[in-house]
């Protein structure tokens, strides 16, 4: 079977983008996933270098990759440049093989997940197991040629699989170590840990910092009214509630309990107040539904604090404002904001 043949097959049966090319960089072989990577059709690429799709400072030393690859697979993390101009950043796996007469570099290029969770990487690691069963298909043929191909395949298989199982654990491990394990958001300690990089930030630039302090009103009636189960349910739906109707750049955690916590960069205190009713709006209009039960009614108060450019408060004492107008909040009926 033609060596054209078999690397047609890889190509085409792959998930991932596959990019073929020369010592002197010119792409010859490229599948759809690359073009579609990238934003070109296959046969744009094959007028490219891989040179060309590299971001604009960075190296791509093709004649270097060749020789540093012959015996064992390599790991690159670069920069490429998408069709539009817009960079990303990527990993490849690089690994040079014979393709008749001539020496070639073949290379996966995965682009980096921005937000790498672990159902990305899963789906990762699930394609790159679907490519290694397409490998053991035509494993026979290649061994019935020079077998210098095959191997290359799989060593970058088993460098892909190895390094996504590795990146996943990590991924867990600084997730579990930063965020609520029942709502998602940040817990108590990462929260206060971005909290105070923001507020040095907001001295720094001199920039307002905006604070919203929520707590579920009533939140022990409905666990013993419901049970707990149900109190679990209320609070990933409020922190779900929370996270969608807040903008892009505020985060928030849970603070303790039934209490939540989020940080607003550059809001002053009159934006503040009007955040905060609208999220206190959401959650008041926001019927829970319950197994056994038709749906549950919640509402939240919420207490605001804005630190001003020139404050010299620290973030122990910024909470503390917040947390005294969530009190006033709670004393003046619930389900409003002070």
């Amino acid at each position: 079977m033609p060596y054209e043949i078999l690397f047609q097959h890889l190509l085409m049966h792959s998930r991932e983008a596959i990019l073929v090319s020369r010592r002197d960089g010119r792409i010859v072989q490229a599948n759809d996933a690359a073009g579609k990577l990238y934003g070109y059709s296959r046969d744009e690429l094959l007028a490219l270098t891989v040179p060309d799709l590299c971001a604009p400072g960075e190296k791509f030393d093709v004649p270097a990759l060749v020789a540093e690859s012959a015996d064992k697979a390599l790991f690159l993390e670069t920069s490429h440049q998408h069709r539009d101009g817009s960079t990303f950043a990527v990993e490849m796996y690089l690994r040079s093989a014979p393709l008749g007469k001539e020496e070639v570099l073949i290379g996966i290029v995965c682009a980096t997940p921005e937000s790498e969770s672990a159902a990305a990487l899963k789906t990762l690691s699930r394609s790159y197991e679907d490519l290694k069963v397409d490998y053991e298909e035509i494993k026979t043929a290649y061994e019935e040629l020079a077998g210098t191909t095959y191997d290359s395949f799989v060593d970058m298989n088993n460098l892909v699989i190895s390094r996504l199982r590795e990146e996943m654990a990590r991924k867990r491990a600084e997730m579990m170590s930063t965020t609520d394990y029942l709502t998602g958001v940040l817990n108590r300690r990462a929260f206060e840990s971005q909290l105070e990089a923001e507020i040095n930030r907001s001295k720094r630039e001199s920039v307002p910092l905006g604070l919203i302090l929520c707590d579920i009103d009533n939140f022990k009636i409905i666990n013993d009214t419901y049970g707990h189960q149900i109190g679990d349910m209320v609070l990933k739906k409020v922190a779900m509630l929370l996270l969608r109707k807040r903008r892009s750049y505020d985060f928030i955690g849970r603070y303790g309990g039934e209490e939540f916590v989020l940080c607003l960069p550059g809001a002053k205190n009159e934006e503040v107040l009007k955040i905060a009713e609208r999220l206190r709006l959401v959650v008041e209009k926001h019927q829970i539904p319950v197994p056994g039960f038709h749906h549950v009614n919640v509402s939240a108060s919420f207490g605001v604090a804005a630190l001003k450019p020139d404050d010299e408060e620290d973030l122990q004492s910024l909470i503390r404002r917040a947390d005294e107008a969530l009190y006033q909040a709670k004393a003046a009926g619930k389900n409003c904001v002070r």
